[in-house]
């Protein structure tokens, strides 16, 4: 069982995703974090500072990512399409496996200025810049289309943002897909549709 403070940072972590900071409510966090709603000022001083300690735990989790990032990214002994390859699944399998990561990001783009460029400052900016000279290479031999590398990150990302509920959404309108593909369908499609692969061995690439 994690700790009151554990707890109450993966709830409101949930609902800040799920409805925004001014929709969710500490009483209902509390209760589903299973703690006194009192500890929320204990731990936390106010909701402006649980929702930052939810940031600050959002920011530890991705540092194993974009260190992975940077080593995919400076990995010389692989090609361009190699790491340009590996680049995409590695960011299809983070946020598969960390959906409310992905949702919190989404939903406070549409929310508060100040909100939205602290967390691109805080989240996007570092994966942004670990992946920035791999994009460049990219579009230097040709295998990235798009003329500029900050549009291809912002394509890049929203391919790879999908909604929690878009493996179900596939599968119904389309009842051959297999929810349980759907991320390994979505990393094929995004190579696919992004990446100008070679035909030949990508040892030339």
């Amino acid at each position: 069982m994690p700790d009151g403070r554990a707890a109450l940072i993966s709830a409101a972590t949930f609902a800040f995703a799920e409805h925004g900071y001014e929709a969710a409510d500490l009483r209902s966090i509390a209760c589903a974090a299973d703690v006194d709603p009192g500890l929320v000022r204990i731990h936390f001083g106010s909701k402006a500072g649980l929702w930052d300690a939810c940031v600050d735990a959002i920011i530890t989790q991705r540092e194993p990512m974009v260190a992975e990032i940077r080593r995919i990214t400076t990995d010389k002994s692989a090609t361009v399409a190699e790491r340009l390859t590996a680049l995409v699944r590695h960011y299809v399998s983070f946020t598969f496996a960390h959906p409310e990561v992905r949702q919190f990001v989404v939903r406070h783009a549409f929310e508060s200025s100040e909100r939205m460029i602290l967390l691109t400052e805080r989240l996007v900016r570092p994966s942004y810049e670990a992946t920035l000279p791999l994009i460049e290479e990219g579009i230097d031999v040709g295998i990235i289309r798009v003329r500029h590398p900050t549009a291809f990150f912002a394509l890049l990302n929203n391919a790879v943002n999908q909604p929690r509920a878009a493996p179900v959404l596939l599968h119904y309108l389309s009842p051959d897909i297999d929810p349980e593909s759907v991320q390994e369908l979505l990393t094929t499609s995004i190579l696919e549709a992004f990446l100008h692969l070679p035909t030949f061995s990508p040892k030339k690439a």
